[in-house]
Protein backbone atom coordinates (compact mmCIF):
# COMPACT_ATOMS: atom_id res chain seq x y z
CA UNK A 1 0.00 0.00 0.00
CA UNK A 2 1.26 3.59 -0.48
CA UNK A 3 0.71 6.56 1.47
CA UNK A 4 0.86 10.20 0.41
CA UNK A 5 0.81 12.66 3.74
CA UNK A 6 0.96 16.61 3.72
CA UNK A 7 -2.19 16.35 1.07
CA UNK A 8 -5.51 17.02 2.77
CA UNK A 9 -8.24 16.00 0.03
CA UNK A 10 -10.97 18.55 1.07
CA UNK A 11 -13.16 19.26 -2.12
CA UNK A 12 -11.98 22.45 -3.28
CA UNK A 13 -13.39 22.55 -6.80
CA UNK A 14 -13.96 18.89 -7.85
CA UNK A 15 -13.28 15.24 -6.22
CA UNK A 16 -10.46 15.81 -9.48
CA UNK A 17 -8.57 17.96 -7.04
CA UNK A 18 -8.08 14.43 -4.76
CA UNK A 19 -6.60 12.63 -7.77
CA UNK A 20 -4.17 14.88 -8.47
CA UNK A 21 -3.19 15.56 -4.99
CA UNK A 22 -2.70 11.60 -4.93
CA UNK A 23 -1.02 11.38 -8.27
CA UNK A 24 1.44 14.32 -7.78
CA UNK A 25 3.04 13.78 -3.83
CA UNK A 26 5.18 11.32 -3.91
CA UNK A 27 5.29 8.73 -0.73
CA UNK A 28 5.99 9.78 2.30
CA UNK A 29 9.76 8.90 4.18
CA UNK A 30 11.34 8.85 7.31
CA UNK A 31 8.52 8.99 10.38
CA UNK A 32 5.47 7.78 8.41
CA UNK A 33 4.07 4.09 9.71
CA UNK A 34 4.47 1.79 7.20
CA UNK A 35 1.78 -1.16 6.78
CA UNK A 36 3.55 -4.50 6.65
CA UNK A 37 2.83 -6.63 3.99
CA UNK A 38 0.69 -6.34 0.52
CA UNK A 39 -3.11 -5.81 0.86
CA UNK A 40 -4.10 -8.03 -1.84
CA UNK A 41 -3.81 -10.92 0.24
CA UNK A 42 -6.72 -9.77 2.26
CA UNK A 43 -9.01 -9.74 -0.71
CA UNK A 44 -8.13 -12.87 -3.02
CA UNK A 45 -9.29 -13.68 -5.56
CA UNK A 46 -10.74 -10.44 -6.34
CA UNK A 47 -9.32 -7.43 -7.48
CA UNK A 48 -9.30 -4.49 -4.77
CA UNK A 49 -9.13 -0.91 -4.42
CA UNK A 50 -8.20 0.48 -0.87
CA UNK A 51 -8.31 4.31 0.10
CA UNK A 52 -7.79 4.86 4.02
CA UNK A 53 -7.63 8.35 4.87
CA UNK A 54 -6.89 9.12 8.29
CA UNK A 55 -7.72 12.78 9.43
CA UNK A 56 -5.70 13.11 12.64
CA UNK A 57 -2.39 12.39 10.15
CA UNK A 58 -3.78 13.85 7.44
CA UNK A 59 -2.56 10.53 5.67
CA UNK A 60 -4.19 9.09 2.88
CA UNK A 61 -3.65 5.45 2.05
CA UNK A 62 -3.85 3.44 -1.24
CA UNK A 63 -3.84 0.56 -2.87
CA UNK A 64 -4.72 -0.75 -6.74
CA UNK A 65 -4.90 3.09 -7.62
CA UNK A 66 -6.01 2.45 -11.27
CA UNK A 67 -9.01 0.68 -9.77
CA UNK A 68 -9.40 3.70 -7.74
CA UNK A 69 -9.76 5.78 -10.53
CA UNK A 70 -12.10 3.72 -12.73
CA UNK A 71 -15.75 4.98 -12.62
CA UNK A 72 -17.83 1.96 -11.67
CA UNK A 73 -21.87 2.32 -10.62
CA UNK A 74 -21.98 3.03 -7.25
CA UNK A 75 -24.69 0.33 -6.56
CA UNK A 76 -26.39 0.13 -3.33
CA UNK A 77 -23.70 3.00 -2.10
CA UNK A 78 -25.73 5.44 -3.39
CA UNK A 79 -28.81 4.65 -0.71
CA UNK A 80 -26.46 7.54 0.90
CA UNK A 81 -26.72 10.47 -1.37
CA UNK A 82 -30.63 8.85 -2.51
CA UNK A 83 -31.71 9.17 1.35
CA UNK A 84 -30.14 12.92 1.75
CA UNK A 85 -31.77 13.80 -1.58
CA UNK A 86 -35.20 12.11 -0.46
CA UNK A 87 -35.44 13.59 2.62
CA UNK A 88 -34.36 17.27 1.95
CA UNK A 89 -37.06 16.92 -1.12
CA UNK A 90 -39.82 15.77 1.20
CA UNK A 91 -40.03 12.02 -0.78
CA UNK A 92 -38.96 10.82 2.71
CA UNK A 93 -40.31 12.32 6.22
CA UNK A 94 -37.62 10.44 8.03
CA UNK A 95 -35.59 7.34 9.16
CA UNK A 96 -39.58 5.70 9.86
CA UNK A 97 -41.02 6.86 6.72
CA UNK A 98 -42.57 3.30 6.23
CA UNK A 99 -43.37 2.21 1.98
CA UNK A 100 -45.53 -1.10 1.93
CA UNK A 101 -44.66 -4.05 0.15
CA UNK A 102 -46.59 -4.71 -2.77
CA UNK A 103 -46.37 -8.29 -2.86
CA UNK A 104 -43.80 -9.03 -5.55
CA UNK A 105 -41.46 -11.77 -4.64
CA UNK A 106 -37.97 -11.10 -4.35
CA UNK A 107 -34.61 -13.29 -4.45
CA UNK A 108 -33.85 -11.57 -0.94
CA UNK A 109 -36.34 -13.05 2.05
CA UNK A 110 -35.36 -9.05 3.65
CA UNK A 111 -36.93 -7.65 0.77
CA UNK A 112 -40.69 -9.22 0.82
CA UNK A 113 -41.56 -6.89 3.31
CA UNK A 114 -42.55 -3.36 4.35
CA UNK A 115 -39.59 -0.84 5.47
CA UNK A 116 -39.15 2.32 6.39
CA UNK A 117 -35.93 4.23 5.42
CA UNK A 118 -33.76 2.88 8.07
CA UNK A 119 -34.43 -0.88 7.54
CA UNK A 120 -34.37 -0.11 3.60
CA UNK A 121 -30.78 1.29 3.91
CA UNK A 122 -30.02 -1.50 6.74
CA UNK A 123 -30.91 -4.54 4.37
CA UNK A 124 -29.90 -3.09 1.08
CA UNK A 125 -34.08 -2.57 0.06
CA UNK A 126 -33.89 -1.69 -3.79
CA UNK A 127 -37.74 -1.67 -4.58
CA UNK A 128 -37.70 1.15 -1.71
CA UNK A 129 -35.40 3.22 -3.16
CA UNK A 130 -36.75 2.55 -6.63
CA UNK A 131 -39.97 4.15 -4.67
CA UNK A 132 -38.51 7.27 -3.54
CA UNK A 133 -36.75 7.78 -6.67
CA UNK A 134 -39.85 7.47 -8.46
CA UNK A 135 -41.21 10.70 -5.75
CA UNK A 136 -38.16 12.26 -6.10
CA UNK A 137 -38.77 12.81 -9.93
CA UNK A 138 -35.99 13.54 -12.60
CA UNK A 139 -35.71 16.93 -12.48
CA UNK A 140 -34.71 17.05 -8.90
CA UNK A 141 -33.01 14.05 -8.85
CA UNK A 142 -30.40 15.53 -11.48
CA UNK A 143 -30.42 18.82 -10.08
CA UNK A 144 -29.45 17.50 -6.96
CA UNK A 145 -26.52 15.52 -8.54
CA UNK A 146 -25.48 18.20 -10.77
CA UNK A 147 -25.22 20.17 -7.24
CA UNK A 148 -23.13 17.13 -5.54
CA UNK A 149 -20.89 17.01 -8.57
CA UNK A 150 -21.60 13.11 -8.21
CA UNK A 151 -19.73 11.07 -10.35
CA UNK A 152 -20.70 11.48 -13.58
CA UNK A 153 -23.86 12.45 -12.65
CA UNK A 154 -25.88 10.46 -15.95
CA UNK A 155 -29.83 9.57 -14.99
CA UNK A 156 -30.52 8.52 -17.96
CA UNK A 157 -30.67 4.89 -17.95
CA UNK A 158 -34.05 5.41 -15.88
CA UNK A 159 -35.34 6.57 -12.45
CA UNK A 160 -35.76 3.36 -11.03
CA UNK A 161 -32.30 1.61 -12.26
CA UNK A 162 -29.95 4.75 -12.83
CA UNK A 163 -26.81 3.62 -10.39
CA UNK A 164 -27.66 -0.30 -10.61
CA UNK A 165 -24.97 -1.11 -13.11
CA UNK A 166 -26.42 1.26 -16.04
CA UNK A 167 -25.60 4.93 -16.58
CA UNK A 168 -24.43 6.46 -13.19
CA UNK A 169 -20.79 6.15 -12.12
CA UNK A 170 -18.53 7.22 -9.66
CA UNK A 171 -14.92 6.41 -8.29
CA UNK A 172 -13.81 5.75 -5.76
CA UNK A 173 -11.70 8.97 -5.24
CA UNK A 174 -15.52 10.46 -5.59
CA UNK A 175 -16.71 8.28 -2.82
CA UNK A 176 -14.25 9.41 -0.33
CA UNK A 177 -14.82 12.94 -1.25
CA UNK A 178 -18.77 12.62 -0.24
CA UNK A 179 -18.15 11.04 2.80
CA UNK A 180 -15.68 13.14 4.23
CA UNK A 181 -18.15 15.95 3.35
CA UNK A 182 -21.22 14.27 5.12
CA UNK A 183 -19.04 13.62 8.43
CA UNK A 184 -18.38 17.26 8.43
CA UNK A 185 -21.60 18.20 7.89
CA UNK A 186 -20.57 20.07 4.73
CA UNK A 187 -23.11 18.53 2.45
CA UNK A 188 -25.43 21.09 0.86
CA UNK A 189 -28.35 19.40 2.85
CA UNK A 190 -29.72 20.23 6.12
CA UNK A 191 -27.39 18.97 8.96
CA UNK A 192 -30.54 17.20 10.38
CA UNK A 193 -30.56 15.48 7.69
CA UNK A 194 -27.05 14.39 7.36
CA UNK A 195 -27.10 13.64 11.22
CA UNK A 196 -30.40 11.24 10.68
CA UNK A 197 -28.07 9.52 7.83
CA UNK A 198 -24.83 9.02 9.52
CA UNK A 199 -26.54 7.39 12.27
CA UNK A 200 -29.03 4.87 9.77
CA UNK A 201 -25.36 3.96 8.79
CA UNK A 202 -23.81 2.63 11.67
CA UNK A 203 -22.57 -1.09 11.73
CA UNK A 204 -23.98 -2.47 14.67
CA UNK A 205 -22.14 -6.08 14.51
CA UNK A 206 -18.66 -4.90 13.74
CA UNK A 207 -16.23 -6.97 15.36
CA UNK A 208 -13.84 -3.33 16.26
CA UNK A 209 -13.89 -1.22 19.33
CA UNK A 210 -15.29 2.31 18.93
CA UNK A 211 -18.08 2.88 15.73
CA UNK A 212 -18.06 2.06 12.24
CA UNK A 213 -20.48 3.47 9.89
CA UNK A 214 -20.43 2.06 6.37
CA UNK A 215 -22.66 1.22 3.41
CA UNK A 216 -22.05 -1.50 1.05
CA UNK A 217 -22.97 -1.90 -2.41
CA UNK A 218 -23.46 -4.94 -5.25
CA UNK A 219 -23.85 -4.64 -8.68
CA UNK A 220 -23.30 -7.72 -11.84
CA UNK A 221 -22.17 -6.66 -14.88
CA UNK A 222 -21.54 -8.50 -17.96
CA UNK A 223 -17.99 -7.88 -18.11
CA UNK A 224 -17.54 -8.24 -14.27
CA UNK A 225 -19.10 -7.99 -10.85
CA UNK A 226 -18.12 -5.42 -8.31
CA UNK A 227 -19.15 -4.67 -4.63
CA UNK A 228 -18.22 -1.85 -2.28
CA UNK A 229 -17.85 -1.06 0.99
CA UNK A 230 -17.75 2.41 1.93
CA UNK A 231 -17.81 4.59 5.27
CA UNK A 232 -15.60 5.70 8.27
CA UNK A 233 -14.28 3.96 12.03
CA UNK A 234 -14.42 6.29 14.73
CA UNK A 235 -12.57 5.16 17.67
CA UNK A 236 -10.04 7.31 20.40
CA UNK A 237 -11.30 10.38 19.18
CA UNK A 238 -10.01 9.38 15.53
CA UNK A 239 -11.60 8.88 12.60
CA UNK A 240 -10.39 6.77 9.17
CA UNK A 241 -12.14 7.29 6.55
CA UNK A 242 -12.36 4.25 3.82
CA UNK A 243 -13.32 2.98 0.47
CA UNK A 244 -12.85 -0.80 -0.94
CA UNK A 245 -14.32 -2.02 -3.88
CA UNK A 246 -13.93 -5.38 -5.51
CA UNK A 247 -14.54 -6.71 -8.89
CA UNK A 248 -14.15 -10.25 -10.57
CA UNK A 249 -16.94 -12.75 -10.26
CA UNK A 250 -19.23 -12.54 -7.48
CA UNK A 251 -17.21 -9.89 -6.23
CA UNK A 252 -20.75 -8.46 -3.58
CA UNK A 253 -20.32 -5.48 -0.97
CA UNK A 254 -20.87 -8.18 1.61
CA UNK A 255 -17.46 -9.84 0.07
CA UNK A 256 -15.71 -6.00 0.62
CA UNK A 257 -17.01 -5.70 4.15
CA UNK A 258 -16.20 -9.27 5.10
CA UNK A 259 -12.57 -9.16 3.84
CA UNK A 260 -12.04 -5.39 4.92
CA UNK A 261 -12.41 -6.52 8.42
CA UNK A 262 -9.20 -8.23 8.88
CA UNK A 263 -7.30 -5.44 7.53
CA UNK A 264 -8.99 -2.67 9.19
CA UNK A 265 -8.41 -4.63 12.76
CA UNK A 266 -4.32 -5.21 11.67
CA UNK A 267 -4.19 -1.96 11.02
CA UNK A 268 -5.34 -0.53 14.23
CA UNK A 269 -3.29 -3.47 16.17
CA UNK A 270 -0.38 -1.95 15.03
CA UNK A 271 -0.97 1.88 15.78
CA UNK A 272 -2.20 3.14 12.85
Amino acid sequence: MTRYRGCNPRRSAAAAALLLCVAQIAPSQGDTASFDGPAAPYFEPHRACVLLYDEASDRLTAYGLDQCRMPLAPCSTFKIPHALIGLETGAVTGPDHVKRWDGTRHQRRAANQDHDLASAIRDSIVWYFQSVATDIGAERMQRWLDRLDYGNRDISAGMDRFWLNTSLTVTAFEQLDLLRRLQRNELPFRTGHQQAVKRMLLQADAPLPGMIFGKTGSCRGAEFDHGWFVGWWEHDDRRLSFVVNLTGPSAWGLEARKMFYPLLQDWQSIGK
